[in-house]
This record gives structure tokens, sequence and C-alpha cells, in this order.
């Protein structure tokens, strides 16, 4: 399985929000999320924090983008994968959980998951990667209105 991670950049813009509007779409099914009937488009607060870093990859699949995973570091070496997609067809293949491998690895710290509202399909994608790439070692919790599955765990290297 061919799988690379490329930045995403100022220059990919185009590409990038039409993978965002179909995820919003799909996120649609489990929260409301923000949508502007004038422009018929969904809305996402500060997404441009993603464009020239190092935390925003486009998912590339046999040279082909298929998706896409953002990162956080909301403090020094404190991660949080904000959100992960990837194109319908290329679902249930290994390239989720493969890839969410491959950013554990590129950054070592504390990190917290959290798995989309309401999803039995995120809660179960979420539970099973984290579990084995953990060897089961990390925390669960339920938090907000939704009762948001969240997990925490640290893969900094003692």
């Amino acid at each position: 399985m061919n799988i690379e991670l490329k930045n995403i950049k100022l220059k990919d813009k185009n590409k990038f929000d039409k993978l965002l509007q179909l995820y919003l779409h799909d996120l649609a099914l489990y929260y409301p999320a923000p949508f502007n009937y004038e422009i018929l488009e969904y809305t996402y607060d500060n997404i441009e924090k993603y464009y020239d870093n190092d935390l925003s990859y486009f998912i590339v699949y046999d040279k082909n983008i298929v998706g896409f995973i953002l990162l956080d570091n909301n403090l020094k070496d404190n991660y949080e994968i904000s959100e992960i997609f990837i194109l319908n067809q290329f679902k249930r293949m290994g390239i989720g959980q493969k890839v969410v491998n491959m950013i554990l690895d590129m950054y070592k710290g504390s990190w917290t998951i959290k798995a989309v509202p309401n999803s039995t399909v995120a809660e179960s994608f979420w539970l099973h990667t984290i579990k084995k790439y953990t060897n089961n070692n990390f925390k669960i919790s339920r938090t907000g209105k939704y009762n948001r599955l969240e997990l925490y765990f640290n893969n900094k290297e003692e």
C-alpha cells in the first residue's frame, strides 16, 4: 500500500476546499454543521491556519489525493488530530489507520483524539487504532452535550 503525506500549501487551497466540503457534508449526518445557504457551502472557522504549516496534509494513495488530515499543536508537544477525511471509495482499506500511525510516529508528545460526536463508526475506528498503536495504554473520557469520545495518551519516548 503506497501512502504518502503531502503538506497542504496555500496554492492547494482549491483542492483542499473541495475535499473539505465533502468532509463537512459527511459530518452533517452526525451533528449540525454550519451551512451558508447564499453560497451553498459549509463553513469552517479559521481554516486558513492549516495552510503552509507542518500540521496539515493531503493523504496520497497511489499518487492520487484521497483525503486529508489536520493537526493542532495546542501547547508544546500537546497534539490533537482535528480532522481526518478519506473519500468514501477508499474507506475500509486500512488507509486511515496507516495514516494515523504515520502521523503519530512523526509527532511525539501528549495526544488528544476526539471522535466525531454521535458516530459509532468514528468511535470504533479511533478505539481500534489507538488501542493497537498504544498497546492499550490510553485513557478514555466522554465530554459535552454529545457525550463525545475522547482518547488521551503520550507517545513521547522517555
